[in-house]
């Protein structure tokens, strides 16, 4: 049974009918694509003992157990061209939608053969119980791959998780940006499935710890204009990498971020400034319509009175 708030329940409404438009089968993707083999992606979630390169790593690299607040909403995403495997990472959005990148997903490219997602850690992933996905995902109709702009994409699950025996739940939507001072910074958490320092893959559910920059700090960062709806964030214990592209940003109990497609990553104990879609600018709070005016004309001023008549009625 899932938990849900008010917030995403109005805002799924609002982004199912405008915000969204399918991926084109037609067009290859343009971005890069972290794959594996269908064999090795099957070895690491039975047993989560694969190796990476000692050059690429994959997931959150060095992060620590993902508190039990933060187990219920993220997903596991693997996305399937063939015998090509693209993981990343999601988030329960409603009972059929899962929130990610639109770059991510572009990164496994839209000729898709089978999507498979993942939901529920505690904080171990159960790797028995996965749901399909359309292959046909979608994306923000303003997404421009090029400058990352709206970079929120989604896929939708056949079925429901309304059943679901976890008690599976949402997280609401910041609808607010934050004042990021660099006295004070504010951290937030991201959320992916661990990779110890070895390089070993697991299937418990991580959290890395980070700290926002200011809009300047992220341009200078990146050497580039940066679109008002992207925001940066800069790693303080662990990060992600690779295969975490989609995971989300978790500010003050809120979704505030979704990470950008990370196409490479090398282990380091240098801080990693990375680019997150943010969430209260591309998904504005509803207008509410203003309550009406009332103009309230003043009394007149008493007439005098009339004398009294006395009406009788004729039967």
């Amino acid at each position: 049974m899932m938990k849900q708030s008010v917030t995403p329940i109005l805002l799924v409404l609002v982004l199912c009918s405008g915000y969204f438009a399918l991926a084109q089968q037609e067009n290859g993707s343009d971005l890069e694509s972290d794959v594996e083999s269908a064999d090795s992606a099957d070895a690491v979630e039975q047993n989560g003992t694969n190796q990476s390169g000692s050059n690429r790593v994959g997931r959150i690299y060095n992060g620590v157990p993902a508190a039990s607040e933060n187990q219920l909403y993220p997903a596991l995403i693997l996305a399937y061209s063939g015998s090509k495997l693209t993981r990343l990472v999601g988030m329960v959005f409603s009972d059929t939608w899962i929130l990610t990148s639109a770059s991510a997903l572009g990164s496994a490219g839209t000729a898709l053969t089978s999507v498979y997602v993942y939901v529920g850690n505690t904080p171990t992933i159960n790797t028995t119980l996965v749901y399909t996905a359309d292959t046909a995902y979608k994306y923000h109709i303003n997404f421009n791959k090029t400058t990352l702009a709206n970079d929120v994409g989604a896929v939708v699950i056949n079925g429901s998780l309304v059943s679901d025996p976890r008690h599976l739940r949402t997280l609401s939507l910041a609808t607010t940006e934050i004042s990021v001072s660099t006295t004070n910074r504010t951290h937030c958490v991201v959320l992916g499935w661990g990779q110890l320092a070895g390089g070993t893959l697991n299937n418990t559910l991580a959290q890395a710890d980070y700290e926002l920059l200011t809009d300047q700090e992220c341009s200078s960062a990146f050497n580039q204009t940066i679109p008002p709806s992207i925001l940066c964030a800069r790693s303080i214990n662990g990060y992600a990498c690779d295969m975490d592209g989609g995971a989300p940003l978790v500010c003050n109990g809120e979704l505030y971020g979704i990470l950008t497609a990370q196409t490479t990553c090398i282990p380091s104990s240098t801080a990693k400034t990375q680019k997150f879609a943010k969430i209260p600018i591309i998904f504005p709070p509803p207008a509410t319509t203003p309550a009406p005016t009332t103009t309230t004309t003043p009394a007149p001023s008493s007439p005098s009175i009339l004398p009294r008549k006395n009406y009788v009625s004729c039967s």
